[in-house]
């Protein structure tokens, strides 16, 4: 067994215990195995040659030479084959690096200004619905490029290294990228269709007597679209005509549990038995009838903003545990601080007896 005296590294060698599930969990590791990871960890994120090992020849490796020496550099440190703990995070960046090195125009950026080429403009392409459209186009016909800005460091290794489809099995570039999708501009006549992955563009179906149908079809397409927008502000327009402008609010403005100035007049809701508080002044002329109508409208209204705010407090929790899972294990630290955040307004639900929905 190696000695593992690397930062954060447990002494023994193999990888320490730990409560998560990791794909190199109990794994060990060789020699050379925690060499390549622990230099990769040393070389700055974007020194993208220096992470494959090509920083001597960065001006003149091809690149046959840029793959070789990602699949090297992938099986040293794939978490899967590498028990080491930092495993995962230099796979990550050597999966990044070739993802800048491997890609022909990300390559001569970097080249040309030194710096991360998708980390540029990234606002900017983000924005652009058509981002990276010319690389997909080229690496879905076999092009150079490979035209991939989303695909994970799990994706790429399957590429090079799942059967049939990556440079050692079937050929460079010549994969299947999935199902179709057609994105049609307007769709009216003489307008390009273009096709979004597969290796062979799929023909525009053709009218067998002309256009009329379609353009008929689309213009009926497009009303229905709108639909919703129109009612969006339709309703709330004829809401304000029939209700004769008045800014007089329907129900008084209203505080629960606690008085708290101006809303000193208490009162309590019928069925949960909470209590709320008013302006004296804003029910001074309401009658027996409506002053019960008002305790249920604030129950109703109690019941309403619990709900609400225990929503979000369950979404909130639920991105806390999301952010503490890792692409091979859990951060305990946030794993146990999203164990540990309160939700309030739903334990107040459950206490009154009242479902969260």
């Amino acid at each position: 067994m190696p000695e593992a005296t690397a930062s954060g590294a447990d002494t023994g060698g193999a990888a320490r215990s730990r409560e998560h599930n990791q794909g190199n969990q109990g794994r060990s590791y060789t020699v050379e195995q925690k060499a390549a990871v622990l230099r990769i960890r040393k070389c700055k994120p974007t020194a993208f040659y220096d992470i494959l090992g090509l920083e001597t020849v960065r001006t003149s490796c091809s690149d046959s030479d840029i793959k070789k020496a990602y699949r090297k550099q992938s099986l040293l440190t794939h978490p899967d084959k590498n028990g080491h703990e930092h495993a995962d995070e230099a796979f990550k960046m050597v999966s990044r690096a070739f993802g800048i090195l491997g890609d022909k125009e990300k390559r001569e950026k970097f080249d040309k200004f030194g710096t991360d080429p998708d980390s540029r403009f990234e606002s900017a392409r983000q924005q652009n619905p058509f981002s990276g459209f010319g690389s997909r186009q080229a690496a879905a016909a076999g092009g150079g490029g490979w035209g991939e800005d989303e695909m994970t460091p799990e994706e790429m290794f399957a590429r090079f290294f799942g059967g049939g489809g990556g440079p050692f099995g079937g050929g460079f570039g010549a994969f299947d990228t999935g199902p179709q999708f057609v994105f049609n501009f307007g769709g009216g006549p003489g307008i390009r269709v273009h096709q979004f992955g597969g290796g062979v563009p799929r023909a525009r179906p053709r009218q067998a007597q002309g256009d009329g149908p379609q353009q008929e079809q689309f213009g009926l397409q497009t009303l229905l679209g709108l639909l919703p927008i129109l009612l969006f502000f339709i309703i709330p327009l004829v809401t304000s005509i029939f209700s004769g402008g008045s800014s007089t609010p329907a129900t008084p403005r209203m505080v629960f549990d606690d008085p708290k100035a101006p809303f000193t007049e208490g009162r309590t809701t019928p069925n949960l038995n909470v209590k709320y508080f008013v302006i004296p002044s804003d029910v001074a002329s309401y009658s027996k009838s409506k002053l019960t109508q008002l305790d249920r409208t604030a129950e109703i209204n109690l019941v309403r903003q619990l709900r609400y705010e225990c929503e979000n407090e369950v979404m909130h929790k639920r991105q806390l545990r999301e952010n503490a899972m890792g692409w091979f294990y859990q951060d305990p630290e946030k794993m146990a601080a999203a164990d540990a955040y309160k939700m309030p307004a739903c334990q107040r639900l459950e206490t009154l007896g009242v479902s969260r929905s």
